[in-house]
């Protein structure tokens, strides 16, 4: 601001700066006229804009805001006016006392349990007014709920929602919210009350788990792996677990529903099972025209002139109740149930200089990075190697009662047919046949993938609890019969040396 306190419709002083994000910068100050404190949302507006493009954009947030003003509901930070001032939108809110979720998390790590289905409860009990009256939050994760110091759980942001039958704020080449917790189907263009719950699932997941469940490096990669990687399985969330993963299903349509949610998250925090998770069977927007491949398990994003592929990326997958059960896997060598790894192999001891060199890389190997408990992975690529090699790793543990390498088999037969339904083309990219192999592991499939001239070979196998992923890739526009035989060359290679070990 070029005045440090400028005073909004002759009433409204700001003092100082509590945050910033995204989509504007939130202030502190003093409503001169009630004598009382509140904040503000300064709205920032999209610097590409036109100017008649800035006016309309500004029309509709004030618009949009006005509406979730008509919100009352003790999980909603209220909307007391809006503003255009300075040629962009404010919004006058309560202010509230507490901590942000995010900057609880932050600050203690994962939460309980329990306590954050009693936040899901909150925010969920919220966005339901909203849906009822047509509103659609679009922005939730951890940032935008407060954790008031009086024990309520708010959720805010409003200001930027949409309403059912407007015009958007943005266009069609723009994404709103934030990266990790914007639902898959917003994403492709498509809305509804399943993609606030979506986010919703995606920010009690990581206030359970320390971290969001697709969050990557970059926003690019984040957003590629909300498209097409699983749900890493939350091992910290105990009987919220099924919830998070019903509710964090890539299709719509398997996930719950606003009431079957309510009772889960209320069993749950009350210390109990959270019992049947149907899918609900409300309606979901998708934009017209979207292109689908399969039952939409691997996506292509496609926005702004940016596509991204990000398919075979990880060996984690999520359980699922549907599809045909595979058979039992055999028993691990150890007999145990906890399988052969009780922790990850250094996925870099895996292949010599000399093998590395002779699938096609020339690079040193990228250190280890852990993404979780269970997950590593190391990398030989940079700037000036062509192809590729990734080896990955993602170890179960026992679960429910289930031996882990029980676990794992259920996980490795679901991702595989996962991409089985995603065979064939998009106008970004494309999924070449899946193929079982041998000689790799207990059970082991293959398959190709390629976008952005760039073709990936990938060969994936389970060695007792142990879901390993190998991907070699090389700009071409297609996968080579060259290509393919040594990224299975290379899985056979880890493959052997995990079988070596104890």
């Amino acid at each position: 601001m070029a005045d440090p306190a400028p005073v909004l419709a002759g009433r409204y002083r700001a003092i100082d700066r509590l945050g910033a994000g995204g989509m504007g910068v939130v202030w502190r100050a003093r409503d001169e006229l009630l004598h009382r404190e509140v904040a503000i949302k300064e709205v920032l507006l999209g610097r590409n804009l036109t100017e008649a493009e800035r006016t309309e954009a500004r029309e509709r947030t004030l618009r949009e805001a006005r509406a979730a003003a008509r919100l009352s509901h003790p999980s909603i930070v209220a909307v007391h006016d809006v503003i255009a001032q300075e040629g962009r939108p404010w919004i006058v809110m309560d202010l509230v006392r507490g901590r942000s979720l995010d900057r609880v998390i932050r600050a203690e790590g994962p939460l309980p349990p329990r306590r954050v289905a009693a936040i899901g409860v909150a925010v969920l009990d919220a966005l339901a007014l909203a849906h009822g009256r047509g509103i659609m939050h679009r922005d939730v994760k951890p940032a935008n709920i407060m954790l008031a110091d009086d024990g309520g759980v708010l959720l805010t942001d409003f200001g930027i929602a949409t309403v059912e039958g407007d015009a958007q704020l943005t266009s069609a080449d723009s994404l709103v919210g934030s990266p990790g917790y914007i639902a898959p189907e917003r994403l492709r263009g498509g809305d509804g009350p399943a993609a606030d719950l979506w986010s919703l699932g995606a920010t009690l997941y990581a206030a359970v788990e320390g971290r969001g469940p697709f969050q990557r490096g970059v926003p690019v990669a984040t957003l590629g792996a909300v498209l097409t990687e699983p749900t890493p399985f939350p091992a910290h969330a105990g009987d919220l677990a099924p919830v998070l993963l019903a509710v964090l299903e890539k299709d719509p349509r398997l996930r719950p529903g606003e009431a079957v949610l309510r009772t889960a998250l209320q069993r749950v925090a009350q210390g109990l099972p959270p019992g049947p998770l149907a899918p609900s069977a409300e309606p979901v927007t998708e934009p017209t025209g979207t292109p689908r491949v399969g039952r939409g398990r691997t996506g292509w994003l496609v926005g702004g002139g940016v596509a991204v592929v990000a398919a075979g990326v990880t060996a984690a997958v999520l359980l699922t109740t549907g599809g045909t059960a595979a058979p039992s896997p055999s028993p691990s060598p150890s007999g145990t149930s906890v399988g052969r790894f009780a922790a990850d192999p250094d996925p870099c001891s895996l292949l010599g200089e000399a093998q590395v060199h002779a699938l096609g890389p020339t690079s040193a190997p990228l250190s280890v990075e852990a993404k979780g408990d269970d997950e590593a992975y190391c990398a030989w690529s940079d700037a000036g190697s062509d192809p590729s090699l990734r080896v990955q790793f993602s170890r179960k543990t026992p679960v429910s009662g289930k031996p882990a390498p029980e676990v794992a088999h259920a996980f490795f037969s679901s991702e595989r047919a996962k991409i089985k339904a995603d065979e064939g083309t998009s106008p970004v990219g494309w999924v070449g046949p899946l193929r079982d192999v041998s000689r790799v592991g207990a059970e082991a499939f293959t398959y190709d993938v390629g976008a952005l001239d760039r073709a990936h070979t990938v060969v994936r196998f389970r060695i007792s609890n142990l879901l390993v992923e190998v991907n070699l890739s090389e700009k071409a526009k297609k996968v080579s019969p060259e290509l393919r035989a040594r990224g299975l060359r290379a899985a056979r290679l880890v493959a052997e040396e995990l079988n070596s070990r104890d």
